[in-house]
């Protein structure tokens, strides 16, 4: 498949991540940046709560439930803006300065083209997969939502193997409209989908995060453009490990909810929207952030605290009366809140165990100093922009909160990193299962805002300093002067920002992007038996395999279902029977039972190599696949082969 050919699939996504939430931002009044910045984010709520709503209507999941939610909220939306604008808008000293649209979209395609260019190398064909073992899980998930109808974040946990249970599904719910709508192959939608999840939500986002602070001028705009491609942990690092899917659509939503939270404590510019029509924005914006991955609700927090806490102490010191009561009253709510849902919003303790052997803290420390976590060099760059823009708060003795904001992202990545404490550990990094990959992402945005005062105040300097040496001539500057020195600069920021971090990034997530040989997760001879199995395999029947070596793929690649389509524990005793005893079915009545129940008629075998690197364990009751065992070859590819299931009669 070629990427011309996913052209209409680009269209659908292009309407699904946007469409719903460009309707609820013209309903209320949204222009310019603040209305593509939102408009994402908006849609990921929509969908996810029109994948609620249908879940309980008992109405399949097509586009339909979405456009009748978009209508219904964005008809709302429409009449509360008539009857309570003045509460949502309003001058505050003149005129908030709104950049030009057409700057916006110059700011977003410096961002935009250079992450997409890496990414299509990155994927390579359209068809291709990360080759990681938590897309074992996504993969399923999203051909499970396309035969069920159901996207609810409530009920995929499990894949129909057990009761359902929780499992935040914004990111399949999106993907999985984009494979209904367009009828392009579950791979390609994936690919396709999150290219416009990143070049969309997180780059306009990263434009919108930094001007909260500066304001919508156009240098900041370019500069937050630049950087938004310069940090190795996002968004090229989540595109390969893992993959946490669900959790990068989640990071790509934090840059604008960091602005509106921003916007609303007042820490930066002046906006005209009034405080009542923020908290508007942001309740729109959370149940897509939260269904995207939980969380991010408390990376919100976190990275938050810094600017909620340092107006409260502004207030506290210079207010009066009522205001410092306020502010006092709001600070300590806000660290109250903060901390209770840092306690109870988590997965359980044992969900981080396989990290228990993990992490540096040590080293983690160099590391977020030099913007290069996980053993990556130096991100020149954002290392350099960092260091400038520290100086220059701490000299103005301005906004330094935005300091701390990403001393807290790297304290949560160093802490996350020491194994040798781990219930402080927990503690702190516990809502991300000590999982400090995981934690590195959020390295990005809250690195943001010191990098671009850094930007901006290089990028000025450079500008009035060869406007000076022009003015030593007699000649007038002539108007292309500006904007050719402009575009030279982000030029050479554009050269500068994948040095070299992010050229490792990319490099290491490209390799995990192609089937080969000896692929980790599928190989080509795998890849080529499974696309045969609807030829022979009922379309009733059930597969046992490992799904460490990827034999669960072929539920979502053949719509052959898998025994065991996620993890490494059997969901029922029927299927724990026939994973730990089938090659005794000759002489164990029970198996036999077992096998009939589940119907489970084939076995594939792909040996033994893991998606982890090395061997993956066996299950005891595959071990002997032989005829005298009760089974008999229905075919093969190189090392990979499928078996029936022949000795129970």
């Amino acid at each position: 498949m070629s990427w011309a050919a996913t052209l209409p699939a680009f269209v659908v996504a292009l309407v699904v991540v946007f469409g719903p939430g460009l309707a609820w931002g013209a309903a209320l009044g949204l222009r310019r940046l603040t209305l593509l910045a939102l408009a994402g984010p908006f849609s990921i709520t929509a969908v996810v709560v029109s994948a609620e709503v249908a879940a309980f209507a008992g109405v399949d999941w097509t586009l339909l439930p979405v456009l009748a939610v978009t209508v219904a909220v964005a008809g709302a939306l429409w009449l509360l803006r008539r009857g309570a604008g003045h509460l949502m808008h309003g001058p505050i000293g003149g005129a908030e300065q709104q950049a030009r649209t057409r700057t916006v979209l110059i700011a977003w395609a410096v961002g935009a083209v250079p992450v997409a260019a890496w990414m299509f190398w990155m994927f390579g064909s359209p068809e291709n997969i990360a080759q990681s073992h938590d897309n074992i899980f996504h993969l399923n998930a999203l051909r499970y939502i396309t035969e069920t109808s159901n996207s609810s974040s409530l009920t995929l946990g499990y894949l129909g193997t057990r009761e359902g249970t929780f499992y935040p599904a914004g990111w399949h719910a999106v993907v999985s409209l984009v494979i209904a709508t367009s009828g392009i192959p579950l791979a390609a939608a994936i690919n396709v989908t999150n290219l416009v999840l990143i070049t969309g939500i997180w780059t306009v986002g990263c434009l919108f995060l930094v001007t909260r602070l500066t304001g919508e001028r156009a240098l900041p705009l370019l500069v937050a453009g630049v950087l938004s491609t310069a940090y190795s942990s996002f968004p090229y690092l989540l595109l390969e490990f893992g993959v946490v899917y669900p959790f990068m659509l989640s990071i790509a939503i934090l840059p604008a909810a960091l602005g509106l939270v921003i916007q609303l404590v007042g820490a930066g510019a002046e906006v005209q929207l009034r405080r009542f029509g923020t908290v508007m924005l942001l309740v729109g914006l959370l149940p897509g952030l939260l269904l995207a991955h939980p969380s991010s609700l408390l990376g919100l927090l976190a990275l938050s605290a810094p600017a909620v806490l340092a107006v409260a102490y502004r207030t506290a010191r210079t207010g009066h009366g009522r205001r410092r009561l306020a502010a006092a009253i709001g600070a300590a709510s806000f660290v109250v809140l903060s901390a209770v849902l840092w306690m109870t919003v988590r997965p359980a303790q044992s969900s981080s165990e396989n990290w228990a052997q993990m992490g540096d803290a040590g080293g983690a420390i160099s590391e977020v100093l030099l913007h290069g976590p996980l053993g990556r060099p130096a991100a020149m760059l954002a290392t350099i922009l960092t260091a400038v823009g520290a100086a220059v708060v701490l000299y103005l003795r301005s906004h330094r909160w935005v300091i701390v904001m990403y001393l807290v992202a790297g304290a949560l990545f160093v802490l996350g990193s020491w194994q040798e404490q781990p219930t402080l550990r927990w503690i702190v990094a516990g809502a991300w299962y000590n999982d400090y990959f995981r934690i590195s992402a959020m390295l990005a945005p809250a690195g943001l805002l010191v990098a671009s005062i850094g930007g901006v105040a290089i990028a000025s300097s450079a500008v009035r300093g060869l406007q000076r040496v022009r003015a030593t001539r007699s000649t007038p500057e002539p108007g292309w002067f500006l904007p050719a020195v402009t575009a030279a600069m982000v030029v050479i920021g554009l050269a500068v920002a994948p040095l070299f971090a992010v050229q490792r990034a990319v490099s290491e997530a490209a390799f995990h992007y192609r089937y080969t040989e000896d692929s980790r997760l599928l190989t080509m001879d795998e890849l080529a038996l499974i696309e045969r199995l609807p030829d022979l395999v009922p379309a009733d029947a059930v597969i046992a395999g490992q799904p460490l070596t990827g034999a669960s793929l072929s539920y979502a690649f053949a719509g052959r279902a898998s025994l065991l389509p996620y993890g490494i524990s059997p969901a029922t005793p029927e299927a724990k029977l026939i994973f730990d005893e089938l090659d005794t079915m000759r002489r164990n009545p029970a198996v036999c039972d077992a096998v009939r129940s589940t119907n489970t008629a084939f076995v594939l075998d792909f040996g033994t190599a893991s998606v982890h690197g090395g061997h993956a364990p066996i299950f005891s009751g595959l071990s002997d696949l032989s005829p005298g065992a009760g089974f008999e070859l229905a075919d093969r590819e190189g090392e990979a082969s499928l078996y029936r299931i022949v000795g129970c009669g």
